[in-house]
């Protein structure tokens, strides 16, 4: 009997071990109340705002950003400069990259070293017009010298600025 009396104590010690162990989970509310639900400011509303003029496009999308725009649209080839009788003359390529006809005027400008000119000559069209079309356009000049220029450098000078004109439709027969 002492054995179950002693395996009865045990028992309920252990019983007793295992109802401390357990806790009460259910959440309590305490401390700090609450603040009632407030309206809420909204930022300002944003526009946007145009602070500058809207950047100058041409026909190609590229931003107009100087008066020599559209020089960059033209191109010079086969350039060939010889003498005939008594005067100095310039044939040659000029390839317009742009989707309408250019019209300006360049100078075709000889230079000694010393930067004297020693000849100069205005480039124009088969037609005697300084319009270029769109793509590629035989070049003329005759070039105003009275020395020897066909072995020399020379630069091309703009002389009035090349902006696009309207396409001129051609007469038909």
């Amino acid at each position: 009997m002492k054995r179950l009396s002693l395996m009865i104590l045990l028992l309920s010690a252990l019983f007793l071990f295992s109802l401390a162990g357990c806790e009460d989970a259910t959440p309590v509310l305490a401390g700090t109340p609450t603040p009632a639900a407030t309206p809420t400011p909204l930022p300002d509303p944003f526009s946007a705002e145009i602070t500058a003029a809207p950047v100058a496009t041409d026909a190609l999308g590229n931003a107009v950003d100087g008066d020599d725009h559209y020089w960059q649209y033209l191109s010079f080839g086969a350039l060939r400069v010889y003498e005939y009788d008594d005067g100095t003359f310039l044939d040659g390529i000029c390839v317009n990259a742009y989707p309408q006809p250019l019209d300006g005027e360049v100078n075709i400008v000889y230079s000694t070293a010393d930067g004297k000119i020693c000849g100069i000559g205005k480039i124009h069209n088969v037609l005697g017009t300084t319009v270029l079309q769109t793509g590629s356009n035989a070049i003329y000049a005759e070039i105003n010298t009275d020395i020897d220029v066909t072995s020399m450098d020379f630069a091309l000078v703009v002389k009035t600025v090349f902006v696009p004109v309207a396409a001129v439709a051609s007469p038909t027969p």
